[in-house]
């Protein structure tokens, strides 16, 4: 029997308002991309801007290597970063010296000492001390510093003239980009990843509940009288899906209004730096749209499949493990994709339907794929949702009218030896309201 297209598109336009319309999506619509933009924006902040000064003390013997230091701090544009106070020997040596400065330490009136004699430089091991070691980024930047004045200082002992140092000192960066020269943004692909796979969890628990809801509340009841369990599915996945290309709408205005912010030099002025906000290529969306339809239809035949047999989100819980931890169980791989995108099990794993949506679309952002592994992926994932359709079909219209009973898995697969739910048995305890 054929599918009544009237009433699967009266039930895609009932699921679509009613999520649409809930508070919940409209939070998370704007709340989510605004703690992305929060994170990287506290994120640039603390990479570029200062967090606090060091006062360290320097003690040097030889007078050679604190005046070079500073300036070499100052040079690099660290001086919110460090304040350096030359320490001079007294009378009673370096180890009264030392115990001084411990206790100014432990008084917070400084942060830190560095013994800089002859003995420790020669050894290659230089004495700091303070009153925390945890701050790794700073004894980075000041270990850098020192190692620069060190270097300059033994080639000037060798008589290599000041010109000269400052060409050897010179250092490049490398200006890495694809063989294609095409724009690739490790940030933006990484956000577009982490919204695809927190999407995948959260518009198949929609399915999940959605189930669960209406069997509680009874409402399927009157809605089965006059659909056929199948359309009731069909509605409510292609609905929910729609309600996901929605929040995915917005998230791309946003995105486009960000540019033009990022573009008119305004984020300059907010601390992002001009061109900090990147430009998304149209492949990229292109991509993430095709890899979340086909990553959500898949997924939400699994979430529905669980729903249909439970009364309850406490019942359904422990199976709706199961499909949660494919999506998660991405991030095992998520090292091996990134270092080689285009490497034998990168391409594997692209092929296996619970991780192809994600492991697919973040090769094709990160690195040149073969046509064929796309087409192939594709041509793998609609036939998983074929299968997995009619799977969560011959659960769907059996379970979505049980009542009573929790059924066991056994029971669960015993029904998809059955075409229509009016020939299975209720499991022993269980009912069923036709």
């Amino acid at each position: 029997m054929a599918l009544n297209s009237r009433k699967v598109r009266a039930i895609i336009k009932r699921e679509y308002v009613e999520h649409i319309r809930r508070k919940a999506f409209w939070i998370f619509t704007i709340l989510l991309p605004i703690m992305w933009i929060g994170f990287f924006a506290v994120s640039i902040l603390t990479q570029t801007r200062v967090s606090g000064t060091r006062r360290i003390a320097v003690i040097d013997p030889t007078g050679k290597y604190f005046a070079p230091l500073r300036e070499e701090i100052a040079r690099e544009g660290d001086t919110r970063r460090f304040a350096l106070v030359a320490m001079p020997v007294p009378p009673s040596g370096i180890d009264a010296l030392r115990a001084e400065l411990r206790k100014r330490i432990a008084a917070k009136t400084l942060d830190g000492y560095l013994l800089l004699d002859a003995a420790s430089i020669e050894s290659g091991r230089v004495a700091y001390r303070a009153s925390s070691v945890s701050d790794f980024t700073y004894q980075s930047l000041l270990e850098r510093h020192l190692n620069a004045v060190l270097l300059r200082e033994r080639l000037l002992e060798r008589g290599i003239p000041p010109d000269a140092i400052a060409k050897l000192e010179k250092t490049v960066s490398i200006d890495a980009k694809r063989a294609d020269e095409k724009e690739t943004s490790l940030g933006v692909q990484f956000v577009f990843f982490v919204f695809l796979y927190a999407t995948l969890i959260q518009y198949g628990m929609y399915n999940l509940r959605g189930v669960i809801e209406e069997k509680s509340n009874r409402i399927v009841e009157i809605v089965i009288s006059s659909v056929r369990p199948t359309e009731l599915m069909l509605g409510k996945v292609i609905g929910i899906g729609l309600v996901g290309l929605t929040q995915y709408a917005i998230w791309s205005v946003l995105a486009m209004n960000l540019a033009l912010l990022s573009g008119s030099g305004i984020a300059a002025t907010v601390g992002f730096g001009h061109g900090a906000i990147p430009t998304v290529p149209m492949a990229t969306i292109a991509y993430f749209v095709l890899f979340f339809l086909l990553g959500y239809f898949f997924y939400a035949s699994i979430y529905t499949a669980i729903g249909a047999p439970f009364n309850s989100d406490q019942e359904a819980q422990q199976l709706a493990m199961i499909p949660t931890l494919m999506i998660v169980s991405i991030w095992a791989f998520w090292g091996v994709i990134l270092n080689n995108p285009n490497g034998t099990l990168a391409t594997v794993l692209s092929l296996i339907p619970p991780l192809t949506p994600m492991v697919m679309f973040f090769r094709v952002t990160l690195a040149p794929v073969p046509a064929w592994q796309v087409a192939a992926s594709i041509g793998i994932m609609l036939v998983a949702i074929v299968a997995m359709s009619w799977f969560a079909g011959k659960i769907y219209r059996v379970g979505i009218l049980m009542y009573g009973k929790k059924p066991t898995v056994p029971e669960i697969f015993r029904w998809m030896r059955h075409s229509d739910h009016r020939s299975e048995p209720a499991p022993a305890g269980a009912r069923r309201n036709v």
